[in-house]
């Protein structure tokens, strides 16, 4: 197999980021303070507690809520501020579509979503000295709910205070490691919840964790990390049966991923996975109940992933 940075079902996957350098005007809006310097715009938002704002679980579909989640460097967490000539403020867009104020909504605690781009005064974003987001259509500014620095908190919009919850600064979402110190164990929590969040948001049903399942993927790891290369290097039947499985194996499916460098977080690895068809099949498939995930983080902190599916 060849060396690669891709990670794998049958297939690989190449993954697009998206980057842009626009010119931006700065326009008033009643009663807000002085517009910041007109400047490009592009890259993670970065707001309270250091955290990003985020599309939930990488879904491109109208209404996918965006949120508060911690800085990875995928393209959910990925902006760009972009002017619309002659009309008041510019549309802030991830996936190709808008930041949007739910139902055209101007009071507080409004939610704010993911929406095919349309014009709308719900789609208008200016930002203000103090690195506020406003919305002009309701004067108000884009908040993180009641200021909750948890993972998945919602984002909406509230009447400006210019408190932490309401700062978002543009980053050029550098390569920091995003998960300083890992522990493997949750690790693989946090990409069996991902995933069946996922799955939940397509109306499916939840997987089941299992620990000799886990077992298994850990292997595949493992195999992976030794020879520091992404792959599917072990039979996942043989490896069932050598630590026991004890129901039958009507269907397995396996994702893997790993590169030196490269998704260094679960979140990073799950949105790599949804973003190429083959693997959100397996992600999705319904033949599939039971679930295991294994990581291995090797001596040169470069992480290698498996998720294991047995129906």
């Amino acid at each position: 197999m060849k060396t690669s940075t891709k990670p794998t079902t049958k297939k690989s996957l190449k993954k697009s980021h998206i980057w842009g350098t626009l010119a931006l005007a700065a326009l008033g809006v009643a009663a807000m303070p002085a517009p910041a310097q007109a400047a490009a715009q592009a890259g993670q938002l970065v707001g309270l507690a250091g955290k990003c704002l985020d599309v939930r679980g990488g879904v491109r579909d109208n209404g996918t809520p965006v949120q508060l989640y911690g800085c990875n460097g995928t393209e959910s967490q990925r902006w760009m501020y972009v002017e619309q000539p002659g009309e008041i403020g510019a549309t802030m867009t991830a996936f190709g579509k808008c930041l949007d104020v739910a139902s055209s909504g101007t009071a507080d605690r409004t939610p704010v979503q993911l929406w095919d781009c349309n014009g709308s005064g719900a789609q208008k974003w200016v930002r203000y000295q103090g690195d506020v987001l406003v919305n002009p259509q309701s004067n108000k500014c884009l908040d993180v709910r009641d200021g909750n620095v948890n993972d998945g908190t919602p984002v909406q919009i509230y009447s400006c205070n210019y408190t932490a919850s309401q700062v978002w600064k543009f980053s050029d979402g550098g390569e920091q490691n995003p998960n300083p110190n890992p522990d493997s164990k949750s690790l693989q929590r946090q990409v069996f919840d991902l995933v069946n969040d996922y799955r939940a948001q397509h109306g499916k049903a939840r997987l089941q964790y299992d620990p000799v399942v886990e077992r298994a993927a850990q292997d595949e790891a493992d195999e992976q990390a030794r020879r520091q290369q992404q792959g599917h290097w072990l039979d996942l039947g043989n490896s069932l049966r050598k630590h026991g499985y004890p129901r039958p194996a009507y269907a397995t499916g396996e994702n893997a991923a790993g590169a030196r460098g490269f998704w260094k977080d679960a979140r990073s690895v799950v949105d790599a996975w949804i973003q190429e068809p083959s693997h959100e099949r397996i992600m999705l498939d319904d033949k599939y109940k039971y679930t295991g995930v294994g990581v291995t983080i090797d001596s040169n902190g470069n992480y290698w992933w498996a998720q294991d599916f047995v129906g």
